[in-house]
């Protein structure tokens, strides 16, 4: 499906996308979070009963967790069973209206139900299909299930955290992210291809490329070099240091000074008059008062129709021409499964019938 030329963005650069969202857990939930962010229409495909398991991860209110709510807004749900035939078969009828199907299964899975790239171009050749996998389709891993914490061993990334003999975890799922902003990117880029006369293609990524290519900039650099003669150089974070103060710490340059008889913003405002980059550091409870972030209308608040009042970033790229409408909070299981198949054809006796098979929710 190729998008109307002279299309209202009426949601923003991608109005008139249509992205078919069969991954799950954080970098493909992710990835089409950020392209319905940016007003593309994402149909997620959850398994019937249970859905997504990452609706049942971390800080919740009344069923809704706080991850699945920021990373599945601007969705549609549906309940299909893809491992059943006539869910496959849905799955290649809907793929026949859509630019864009993600998925992040483990390598040799898709082609085992036969939704792998292959069995969908031959139907849909101009879409653009998108493959997330943890270390990629060959090698001693790649059938392994991989999280976040697996690739920040194999990157590099816990070693850099070594601190006298202790290792720590980096405190965030950054690969999971990382992974799903290049992705993202990515499918922006095979998009803008098409256009222009490519056609549809397989866009594979793993989270162990991402991360190496995410690492090897700065962290990795005294490892690009390969032969003698190399001068080996400390870590660029290492330039910066924590100071604490008389009402907290500040991070800034090095100051190789004690500082704890200062306020953070009195030393603040000193390193400032020497142009000298530094900032308060702010406890998690007092990020979203932080006068910038509320100058820069970083946050917002809106009412979840299961959660209640809450606060969500917002899409980071502000677009001049093509501005982007206010988010939908995200669904529940199954919500539009009615509605969506209903556009296909199937009559409600249909779905009761497949959903009595387990295909359906």
């Amino acid at each position: 499906m190729t998008p109307e030329k002279n299309t209202d963005f009426k949601r923003g650069p991608l109005t008139g996308i249509k992205v078919l969202d069969l991954s799950s857990v954080v970098s493909g939930p992710m990835a089409a979070v950020i392209l319905a962010d940016q007003g593309a229409s994402v149909i997620k495909v959850e398994p019937p009963g249970w859905g997504d398991g990452i609706r049942g991860l971390g800080a919740s209110r009344n069923g809704l967790s706080a991850i699945y709510s920021m990373i599945n807004r601007n969705k549609q749900s549906i309940g299909v069973n893809i491992k059943h035939p006539k869910g496959r078969d849905i799955i290649l009828s809907l793929a026949e209206s859509c630019d864009v199907l993600l998925q992040n299964y483990r390598p040799g899975k898709m082609e085992k139900i036969g939704l792998d790239y292959e069995a969908v171009s031959a139907i849909c050749p101009e879409i653009v299909y998108t493959s997330i996998t943890g270390v990629g389709k060959v090698g001693p891993l790649a059938k392994q299930k991989v999280y976040d914490y697996v690739i920040q061993a194999l990157s590099g990334a816990l070693d850099s955290n070594f601190n006298t003999n202790e290792l720590s975890m980096v405190r965030t799922i950054i690969y999971d992210k990382v992974t799903a902003l290049t992705a993202a990117q990515g499918i922006t880029a095979a998009l803008l291809a098409r256009e222009r006369g490519a056609g549809g293609q397989h866009v594979e990524l793993s989270m162990l490329d991402t991360a190496l290519y995410f690492n090897w900039a700065d962290l990795m650099w005294n490892f690009s070099f390969e032969g003698a003669g190399v001068q080996i150089c400390g870590d660029l974070v290492d330039a910066a240091g924590i100071s604490e103060t008389s009402d907290g710490a500040i991070v800034s340059p090095y100051v190789g000074a004690d500082c704890s008889s200062y306020a953070s913003e009195e030393l603040i405002e000193l390193l400032s008059m020497h142009e000298i980059p530094a900032a308060r550091i702010n406890r998690r409870f007092e990020v979203a008062s932080n006068p910038q972030v509320i100058a820069s209308e970083s946050l917002r608040s809106f009412n979840h129709p299961r959660g209640g009042s809450m606060k969500q970033a917002k899409s980071p790229a502000r677009f001049s021409k093509t501005p982007l409408a206010d988010p939908e909070p995200s669904v529940d299981l199954g919500e539009h499964t009615v509605e969506i198949l209903s556009e296909l054809g199937l009559s409600l006796v249909e779905m009761q019938d497949l959903a009595r098979q387990g295909v359906l929710c």
